[in-house]
């Protein structure tokens, strides 16, 4: 298993993928419960926002060793807590699954400074607040309602106003989705993609940040490292609960 971003002429290689793999997950399911228009509004999401993540290098793909994509991850390198324009290009499709981007990882893959050696301590997390647990039941804004009475819309609209309410302050990396072709689960394609995007995170001396969806996925992180980061985030009409985790940075003594 290979891991690495998708080159821009590799789009429309990846699209289709990203589609499959992101429709089949269970924000997605909760956003959209009929399977034909999930696909299809994750089509047009990704249409666009996707291009994007791919010419920015922040798409990292899993390949097989016969150059078949397989799984795919969005990592966004960020100054500070994404704005809701943002956000909306990932969340509600496979939340992990900014304000001002800096830059994507792409740059980092293959660096000799991305292999986690020599670490010697780590920072603490901006302090969570736990009890800062946002109203999502009606969300909405003002001049919105008809908008968001469509109960798909609505529905995002809740998954950003939740997360954008917890997202960090800091300077850090946001694993803001990832996901697997449901055919091709259980080969560890989600984990080659995390110690690949940590590998690069530390690379850069940032921490990682992202929202786990099921408990599944917080194990998963879990073994990687990653810890609860404040309390979980229910979402309305029986949705997930989407659990913010924080992934420390480590400092390299020279």
């Amino acid at each position: 298993m290979t891991v690495r971003p998708a080159a821009p002429t590799e789009f429309d290689v990846v699209l289709p993928v990203c589609v499959e793999a992101f429709a089949d997950e269970a924000m997605s399911a909760w956003v959209e419960p009929a399977p034909e228009r999930r696909l299809e509004r994750t089509r047009e999401l990704f249409a666009t926002s996707l291009r994007s993540a791919v010419d920015s290098g922040h798409l990292l793909v899993a390949w097989t060793d016969a150059g078949e994509p397989v799984a795919a991850s969005i990592w966004m390198v960020l100054d500070g807590a994404p704005t809701a324009e943002e956000l909306d290009a990932t969340e509600g499709f496979g939340a992990a699954e900014g304000s001002r981007p800096v830059e994507g990882l792409g740059a980092a893959v293959g660096s000799g400074a991305a292999n986690g050696a020599g670490a010697a301590d780590v920072h603490d997390a901006p302090e969570a607040d736990a009890g800062r647990t946002p109203a999502v039941d009606g969300a909405s804004t003002s001049g919105t309602d008809s908008v968001l009475a469509a109960p798909a819309t609505r529905r995002l609209a809740a998954v950003l106003t939740a997360t954008s309410a917890r997202h960090p302050d800091v300077p850090h990396v946001y694993l803001s989705a990832m996901a697997t072709l449901p055919r091709r689960r259980g080969l560890g394609a989600g984990s080659a993609m995390l110690r690949q995007g940590i590998a690069m995170a530390r690379g850069r001396g940032l921490p990682v940040y992202l929202e786990a969806s099921t408990r599944r996925n917080q194990r998963l992180y879990a073994r990687h490292g990653f810890r609860a980061h404040g309390a979980p985030l229910p979402l309305p009409d029986d949705g997930p609960t989407l659990q913010p985790m924080w992934l420390e940075r480590v400092i390299h003594r020279s």
